[in-house]
């Protein structure tokens, strides 16, 4: 990773002459983290600070000029004092080793999470070839599953290494920026010139974590809200739920369950069907979620003699309680 940084610098010798400033140029001083540009003082200590912080370094000789000092305004063996602002960082990330998408942050997202392979996103973007001809805009946000392709091979590989609102600007090779047919109208495609890279403005608004309850892609979980603690239900647990029930159309043709009333049945006892049965053990206490079943793992249970072939039904489901059963050994 490439970080640039630029700031606002006096420099001293200690306890005597004053040193460059570009404070009184009044043009801030930019240079690139940790590639030998500036003293070793400089590198290790600005690596440290925060976007606005400023701080006096004392920089010993070892980390400035040495034995050799900088004739003829640096003694040999002087140590420096600077007071650093710092005004502003970029870093450039190189997501594919090759150059083939290089990723800018600007703008720092929240927390540490990122997205993961399957999960549901939700993106803002613009992205324009090298003459600066817009290709594609989301007006209000576009929502995908990594990993299933939207727009072109970089935007999946790139919201992967994105926090929630962070903003970032990618530069895309031909090889990983190539415009899937159909994600452009047929007027732009028939315009863009042959061997184009891009250049994409990405924000990540929001993510929702999808799981693959059965690996087959068959029963989906995607979370609406968070549950509490670590543990699930397993095989025999006392679970309490509440959930709905819907056709593809939004029909609404099963609803169990209420807070006060839960609706309450024995995991892997055909109470429900298995599809819903076993997304609803992979949740925490108190975790909302929609689960999307498909009509294989429905086995004779809610309508599935009434519904076609790869049919889905969508549950709002959550999980109120549940009582994990106790094994006893002898």
């Amino acid at each position: 990773m490439q970080t640039t940084v630029a700031v606002h610098f006096n420099g001293y010798i200690e306890g005597g002459a004053s040193l460059e400033s570009s404070r009184d140029k009044g043009v801030p001083f930019k240079f690139k983290l940790g590639q030998g540009e500036v003293i070793k003082g400089w590198d290790e200590g600005v690596a440290t600070m925060k976007n606005g912080e400023r701080a006096i370094f004392t920089v010993p000789p070892n980390l400035a000029y040495g034995e050799a000092g900088s004739p003829p305004l640096i003694p040999p063996n002087t140590t420096l004092v600077f007071d650093v602002e710092m005004l502003s960082w970029s870093s450039i990330r190189d997501l594919t080793g090759d150059g083939g998408i290089l990723k800018k942050i600007m703008k720092e997202g929240e927390g540490w999470a990122t997205p993961r392979d399957g999960d549901e996103v939700l993106v803002k973007y613009e992205a324009r070839i090298e003459t600066g001809m817009l290709v594609s805009k989301s007006e209000e946000g576009a929502k995908f599953h990594i990993g299933d392709g939207y727009l072109c091979p970089a935007l999946s590989r790139a919201v992967k290494t994105m926090r929630k609102d962070e903003k970032a600007e990618l530069a895309v090779k031909l090889s990983y920026g190539f415009i899937e047919k159909g994600n452009l109208a047929p007027d732009i495609e028939s315009n863009i010139p042959p061997y184009s890279n891009l250049t994409i403005q990405l924000e990540l608004v929001s993510w929702r974590s999808v799981t693959d309850v059965t690996g087959d892609k068959k029963v989906l979980k995607k979370i609406v809200k968070a549950g509490e603690g670590f543990d699930r239900p397993t095989e025999g647990s006392h679970v309490k739920v509440t959930y709905v029930g819907k056709l593809e159309d939004g029909t609404v043709f099963d609803r169990k369950g209420t807070n006060g009333e839960p609706f309450e049945f024995i995991t892997l006892e055909e109470q429900v069907n298995e599809g819903l049965d076993r997304a609803i053990m992979t949740m925490k206490k108190g975790e909302h979620a929609t689960v999307t079943v498909d009509a294989k793992y429905l086995h004779g249970h809610d309508i599935s003699g009434m519904l076609p072939a790869n049919s889905m039904l969508h549950y709002e489901v959550e999980l109120l309680d549940f009582i994990k059963v106790i094994v006893q050994t002898a």
